[in-house]
């Protein structure tokens, strides 16, 4: 039998670390999460998936949890992060020409990270 190829077949020894740490028990949910989040930057689904398969609780609650807080991303962000407020002042004052800018010469758009994952707008 051939070796397997595919990346979701090959085990994390980082996430395993972390997982290593804590009981499987599902109270210890937020705390591996935010090991998660802090080492890669966001939480990837393979890695939500694993939790999910250690803590023997179904996937949709682990999803539940890192959609829910904000202190959770699904996608990676950037290193740094811009913010344009969008407010009805701020709109007034020109606000929507200047994340159009930023837009334009990131090529990005508004909640993506660029490729090389310095800016997240």
């Amino acid at each position: 039998m051939g070796k397997c190829e595919c990346e979701n077949c090959q085990k994390d020894e980082a996430l395993e670390e972390i997982l290593y740490k804590y009981k499987e028990d599902k109270d210890n949910l937020i705390q591996i999460l935010n090991e998660v989040q802090e080492h890669y930057g966001y939480v990837p689904t393979a890695a939500q998936m694993r939790v999910a398969d250690y803590l023997k609780i179904p996937f949709a609650e682990v999803y539940g949890v890192v959609t829910f807080y904000s202190r959770f991303t699904l996608k990676p962000k950037g290193k740094y992060n811009i913010a344009v407020c969008l407010g009805t002042a701020c709109y007034v004052k020109g606000s929507e020409k200047i994340l159009d800018r930023l837009k334009e010469r990131l090529k990005i758009e508004a909640g993506e990270t660029t490729p090389d994952r310095k800016v997240f707008n």
